[in-house]
């Protein structure tokens, strides 16, 4: 028997949800980098190449800026080329079509976190639950057969243990994962409503 397979008798029946989650858990956080990863750009930069394709006049030029934001296929781009193709209405006009398209943007960059969240919660409890059946087993041993076998009631321990351990290790790594998505697509939502004010401001001229 592998040392893995090992350990995971070790820990009793508790540790097959374990694993469960422990597999999910990796495959959202798989799931999550490559969508962050798609979605994270420079927004400055974006603003200079849409300020160097209209020149001197923000009205000119439009289609093609749309066009140069909507290429980059990420959030950010998508909801400014909204912005763009609304640039002949008023600033509210043009502010209420940028919210729209960011209101379709913000559940794939929030995507999974509650469930994440959810496994950090339960993780700890499954090993909780694994513990408790760890001790009802050692006591039971005991009670049956006294002191006089030492190794079965401790293995009822080491039961509980593993169990125990590796809940705390996996809402530990999920707890860490959930903070750094969680931020990463807090700050994302907040340049958009940054550079979505910047370009409603040089579209209309209320700054230069």
């Amino acid at each position: 028997m592998s040392a893995v397979a090992q350990f995971i008798h070790r820990g009793g029946f508790m540790m097959y949800p374990l694993i469960i989650a422990s597999i999910l858990l990796i495959a959202l956080v798989i799931e999550r980098l490559f969508v962050m990863r798609r979605a994270v750009m420079d927004g400055d930069e974006l603003l200079d190449e849409i300020r160097s394709v209209t020149g001197n006049d923000p009205r000119a030029n439009l289609q093609k800026a749309e066009k140069l934001c909507t290429d980059t296929n990420k959030p950010l781009g998508r909801m400014l080329a909204r912005g763009l193709k609304n640039a002949g209405r008023s600033p509210d006009a043009i502010e209420m079509a940028m919210e729209q398209e960011a209101s379709n943007e913000i559940p794939a960059l929030e995507a999974n976190l509650t469930v994440i969240k959810t496994i950090v919660n339960i993780a700890p409890l499954l090993g909780l639950l694994g513990t408790i059946a760890g001790m009802i087993s050692a006591f039971q041993a005991a009670s049956q057969k006294g002191l006089s076998n030492p190794t079965q009631i401790l293995g009822g321990v080491g039961e509980a243990l593993v169990s125990t351990a590796t809940g705390i290790v996996l809402a530990v790594i999920g707890f860490i994962a959930y903070n750094y998505f969680s931020n990463l697509s807090r700050k994302l939502i907040e340049d958009m409503e940054f550079y979505g004010a910047e370009l409603v401001n040089y579209l209309t001229g209320r700054i230069d």
